[in-house]
């Protein structure tokens, strides 16, 4: 039987449990709201970006409403964390480069790679017309590397430095949070869309298998977000990918017929694209599954 001492000991351990399941939960609500802000943000700053270029009258690569479109997030990103509670403890910012050299060289090789399998599909099933990859692409993809790793450093400081990260802090099971951060991340290109997209194909048929493309990709740097647990890795994967995909398709060293567009693009809409990350990305899911003894620091549950 309980003395009075020891009912007083558990009154006092129940309160103190009530506060801090309260405390948690303001904490969650806190992230949440300002998850909620950051997503508003992203998706509104590029369409007043349009609507910055439009009264300027210019639409051209390197435009002041696409500079307000490429750091709005990241800015929200650093108020978020600065002064509104978030703190920096789960952005991984250190590269983290011990035991992860594997993953390093996967981030910098697998998009060159994937690119080279689909130019090799395609043109020998006759999808794809290809100019002799010579020291002209090499040139223009080298040319092309500096600048995407500048602008991928300001898209993966907020995609993968900010949102994946908090939204895995509410715990939700990470694929969701790979599926939603796909799709705000598809939707934020939304704006400046015909800048990056040479095609006939009609909008309602290619933004599905673009979302769909772009979702794959959230899965992938997700993943290898949370064998890191530095965003360092998605930046390099990216600009890579950005710098060999783009330059192919927008230097025209490659032409796609267009009846085979939606399977032959080595971009994220085409078909074969989205096979083959989404096997990358299962295959990365797979490895860190076989790695149970990395924990992530806070910021970076596991689960599901």
């Amino acid at each position: 039987m309980l003395t009075e001492a020891n009912k007083v000991v558990v009154r006092e351990v129940c309160i103190e449990n009530k506060r801090g399941v309260g405390t948690l939960k303001m904490k969650d609500n806190k992230v949440l709201r300002n998850v909620i802000i950051f997503s508003l943000v992203a998706l509104s700053c590029g369409w007043i970006g349009r609507l910055v270029d439009l009264q300027a009258g210019t639409d051209e690569n390197g435009s002041l409403g696409q500079l307000i479109w490429i750091v709005s997030p990241l800015l929200t990103m650093v108020i978020m964390r600065s002064w509104m509670g978030d703190g920096w403890e789960d952005f991984g910012i250190k590269p983290r480069v011990k035991g992860n050299a594997f993953l390093y060289i996967i981030s910098l090789l697998l998009f060159p790679f994937m690119t080279m399998v689909i130019v090799g599909i395609s043109s020998s099933l006759g999808w794809m017309d290809v100019s002799p990859l010579s020291f002209q692409y090499l040139t223009a993809v080298g040319i092309a590397l500096v600048p995407s790793l500048i602008k991928n450093i300001f898209e993966e400081f907020a995609w993968r430095g900010y949102l994946a990260p908090k939204l895995y802090t509410l715990g939700y099971n990470r694929f969701i949070v790979h599926i939603a951060v796909g799709f705000i991340w598809g939707m934020w290109h939304f704006p400046y869309l015909f800048l990056f997209v040479d095609t006939t194909e009609s909008m309602i048929t290619y933004i599905p298998r673009m979302m769909l493309g772009v979702i794959v990709m959230a899965v992938l740097y997700g993943e290898i977000l949370l064998m890191t647990r530095s965003v360092w890795p998605a930046v390099f994967m990216h600009a890579t990918g950005n710098a060999f995909i783009d330059t192919l398709i927008l230097k025209k060293f490659v032409l796609v017929q267009a009846e085979f567009s939606y399977l032959a693009m080595p971009s994220p809409e085409g078909i074969i694209s989205i096979i083959l990350t989404a096997l990358a990305g299962l295959w990365m899911y797979k490895r860190r599954k076989r790695t149970k003894h990395r924990q992530g620091p806070p910021g970076f549950p596991i689960k599901g």
